[in-house]
Order: structure tokens, then sequence, then C-alpha cells
């Protein structure tokens, strides 16, 4: 499959401190490269909208948005991009907002996070001119997308003024933030949109998509190959490296499919196997423990470390094999095994992990 791969100034990182990605991990990194943002919006933003944006010009905003009112709130993604044939000092917006679960109160965060990056850009403007903002000031575009992936259909509200109370002759008086949702859930799996200019754009949606799903590893793998004539490209290189961690972290249903799936993946990249993956988390745990004991300056502190960092490396294996062999695991029991401190006790639990024929049994012996 030839394609052509547009040059790109995002950096590959394959830190092994990414080796564990969870679905906001996931997104959070691949959806940082601005080569894969411009893609993803040439394919989610009206053709009319498109037209007046320059979308080659598209930078990642700073994430956290702060005003008086509110807290500090740390929105997923906020992308600028500058407005073609405009005199005036305004670009346009993006928020995208992930969710791999149903909220129904997306919508209602989503209008926070609006309202902020336009007191944002309006204070700039205040205080460039003293404290005076022009008459003919115009607030920035933007525009809210949820983009969701889960087992089911979203079923949230996507305009705000669902979400309040409805009385007679309110309607036309209610605020109306209208978002764009791109449910991956809802599409079949030849719907899930590609660009030849970026080709990690459909392994990265696709991922996303079928991270849930028993044939999860062959579908994964199919797409993997078809990538083969770009494989040389070094951000396409980093996002297949992510795409292996997070299905080494999330993925339901790959029991027999990790092995298949690695001497897929490492054809194009080199990458860890989940044993060695397991075993630098160990590792970096302890060492992260005995930084901590040495930075308290104390022989006991760096004790204490050592064997802390150690619990939170097997506290890591306990629950990574409860995921491959149980699939979910309750949060309070994740926060159980996350609270032990003794790793002796961890490794005596791992062992009942394999010995637990259910879920209920296992929890016995917390």
């Amino acid at each position: 499959m030839d394609r052509k791969v547009a040059n790109t100034s995002d950096p590959p990182n394959h830190s092994s401190e990414r080796s564990f990605l969870d679905h906001d991990g996931f997104f959070t990194n691949t959806f940082q490269k601005e080569r894969l943002a411009r893609g993803f919006l040439r394919v989610v933003l009206p053709g009319k909208l498109r037209d007046c944006l320059d979308l080659d010009g598209l930078t990642i905003a700073p994430p956290n948005l702060v005003n008086t009112v509110f807290k500090k709130r740390h929105v997923d993604k906020i992308y600028r991009v500058p407005i073609r044939g405009t005199e005036h000092h305004v670009d346009f917006f993006v928020i995208l907002e992930h969710k791999s679960y149903n909220d129904f109160w997306t919508i209602f965060q989503l209008w926070v996070y609006v309202a902020l990056v336009c007191q944002q850009e309006y204070q700039g403007v205040a205080d460039a001119g003293s404290g005076h903002v022009p008459v003919g000031y115009r607030l920035p575009p933007v525009i809210a997308i949820i983009l969701h992936h889960g087992e089911s259909r979203f079923t949230g509200k996507t305009e705000l003024s669902e979400v309040f109370l409805q009385l007679p002759g309110l309607e036309e008086y209610l605020p109306r933030l209208q978002a764009v949702l791109f449910d991956l859930s809802a599409m079949s799996d030849d719907d899930v949109p590609d660009d030849p200019d970026v080709p990690e754009l459909k392994l990265v949606l696709m991922a996303m998509k079928i991270i849930f799903r028993k044939d999860a590893g062959t579908t994964i793998k199919a797409i993997l190959e078809e990538l083969g004539s770009v494989s040389a490209d070094p951000l396409l290189q980093d996002i297949v490296c992510m795409v292996w961690y997070y299905f080494a972290t999330s993925a339901k249903h790959m029991e027999h499919d990790f092995n298949v799936l690695y001497e897929t993946i490492n054809k194009i990249v080199e990458v860890e196997p989940m044993s060695t993956m397991i075993e630098n988390a160990i590792a970096r745990g302890r060492a992260e423990g005995i930084a901590r004991g040495k930075a308290e300056g104390k022989a006991e502190g760096k004790a204490e470390g050592k064997a802390e960092g150690k619990a939170e490396g097997k506290a890591e294996m306990v629950l990574k094999a409860l995921r491959k062999k149980f699939k979910q695991i309750p949060q309070e029991a994740e926060e159980s095994i996350l609270s032990m401190s003794d790793p002796i006790a961890l490794e005596s639990l791992l062992e009942h992990v394999f010995d637990s024929d259910t879920f209920d049994e296992f929890v016995t012996a917390l």
C-alpha cells in the first residue's frame, strides 16, 4: 500500500516510561503529535470551516486553564489554528475531549472549557491594551469535539441546552453550545477515516476502537502489515511503539495474541517483550524508591524507599496478571492492591492470581 508521508517536526520518543499506557495515556501521547492532529481535524471538521483555516499552522496550546472563579482545569487537548485571510489577531481553537466511557456531563464540562479559552484570550487583549479591550474585538471561534470509544455508543448529550431544566418559552434563551461527536464505537471498521498523508491516523483510531474486542490482536496486526511501505517513518514508529504498550496494558482479550502481535510490531520498530516490560517496571519502581530514600539522607529512608519501590513494581505485576485473567478489576480492589507495601505479601498474592479460577476466589486473599 503506497502512501505519501508528510514531513513532521514531531520527534520520536521510544521512552520506556510509557511502557504502560491506559486509555487516557494513549490518547494524550498520540494526539499530542501535530501531524496526527492535523489529519484528524481534516476528517472531522466541516468542509466549509476547513477552507477558512490554515491547518498547517496548527499548534498545541497549553492544556491548563485558570481563572479567579474556577479552579485550575486540565483540558485533554487544545489546538490553536490560524484563520486564513483575516485581519483580526484572533485564532481558531479546537477543544478535544477524550472519553472511553459514557459521561452525561461531558457537554457541561466542555462549556466551562470554552468559556475559559475565551476568557483567557480576552484577558490577553485587555493586558496588551492596558486593561482596555477595543469595541471591535471579537472573541475567538471555538469548536468542541468529543472523541469517544468504548464498549457501547456514547449516549450523553452533545448540545448544552439539553442539560438544563426545560420550561415553556425558555428554549431560545438557553446557551446552545453544540459539540461535534466523533464516536468510534458507533462506526463500522470500514468507516474509520484514513488520510494518505498521515498513515498513523487510522492506526491510532482503530487501536482505540478495537481495544475492547476479542479480535483486537488480529485486526490491529492486519493494519500494521498494511503500513510496511512507510514503516521507516520515525513518527509512525513512535506511534507503533505506543500501540504495543497500549495493547499490553489495556486490551481485554489478548491472552493468545500478544506473541504474534509482538512479532509483527518488532518488524517495524524494536519494542520490549511483555516479560521485559514488567521486569523494567519493577526495576524502575525500585530505583525510584532508592532515589527517594537517598534524598532523605537517612539509611532507614533509603531502605524504606527501596522496599516501597519494590512493592510498587510487584503491585503492578499483580494488577497486570489480574487484568489478563479476569478482564476488569473493581476500583476498590485495585486501590487495595496498590496500597500494599509488603513485597513478600504481594508476591504471594501474584501466585494466588494464577491459582484462582474466579475473581471472587482471589478476593479472599486480600
